[in-house]
């Protein structure tokens, strides 16, 4: 099995899981899940180490935020940016609530003419948004994924993210 493979994933917080506890729990399948994922999930199921498979259908909700309140909200935020790396939260808010473009070059150019008038410490760049996704796997998850997120010891990175998201939110008055 591969190091990104499901069943390198189960496991505590000492590291190891008992098949007792392991054939009581149920691995949950989410829209853009691996193939490869998703057929260990089978067979983990069909030798029984585990008790179910559940699809997690993600109660989406969108909130319809004018160009301007979105501008503001933003630019209230954006003071609070200690690293340009921070526009990730920016952009996973957006994308998750108010069904903004996934797309990072879009979202990015989207944003930029938004705020064309607007001095920012850190402007909004493809980099300052995907050199965070590519680096922390659940950056690329829905917010609501964050709010369940064990943030390891150390981890400086998802904090930042984690506080500039929930400003971002109770700005917008998005209750998530």
């Amino acid at each position: 099995m591969g190091e990104g493979s499901l069943a390198s994933e189960i496991g505590t917080d000492s590291g190891t899981t008992s098949l007792a506890k392991l054939r009581q729990m149920k691995i949950f399948i989410e829209k853009g899940d691996s193939e490869e994922k998703i057929m260990m999930a089978k067979a983990l199921l069909a030798n029984g180490v585990v008790s179910a498979i559940e699809t997690v259908q993600a109660d989406v909700r969108h909130y319809l935020k004018s160009d301007e309140e979105v501008a503001l909200a933003v630019v209230e935020v954006a003071r609070c940016f200690g690293v340009c790396t921070q526009w990730t939260a920016v952009y996973r808010v957006l994308v998750d609530f108010c069904n903004w473009e996934s797309d990072i070059a879009k979202f990015t150019q989207r944003m930029n003419i938004l705020l064309k008038e607007v001095r920012l410490s850190y402007g909004c760049t493809y980099q300052a948004i995907q050199k965070p996704l590519s680096a922390n796997v659940i950056l690329r998850k829905h917010y609501w994924d964050w709010k369940k997120y064990r943030v390891p010891a150390g981890d400086r990175v998802f904090a930042r993210q984690l506080f500039i998201a929930q400003k971002l939110l109770k700005l917008l008055s998005i209750g998530a």
